[in-house]
């Protein structure tokens, strides 16, 4: 998959005010805050053709967690 610049992309993933907790998708962990979802896209975002959706963004918070957890317990 080729990488697209930044600049090819939707580059304002902040929301403001009340709206910011609609950006978490129903049944995300409470430690996953809006502001974490704005900035995983952020810095994703250059590296994906389409749009990633909050969605998508939990599930890449969720995987490095998980891998965190399986490197720092030694497994």
């Amino acid at each position: 998959m080729p990488f697209m610049s930044r600049g090819n992309h939707k580059n304002d993933c902040e929301v403001v005010g009340d709206a910011a907790s609609s950006i978490v998708p129903a049944g995300t962990p409470d430690w996953i805050t809006a502001e974490l979802i704005e900035a995983t896209i952020r810095v994703w975002q250059q590296y994906y053709a389409e749009l990633l959706s909050p969605e998508e963004a939990v599930t890449m918070i969720q995987s490095v967690g998980r891998l965190y957890q399986a490197l720092s317990s030694g497994s």
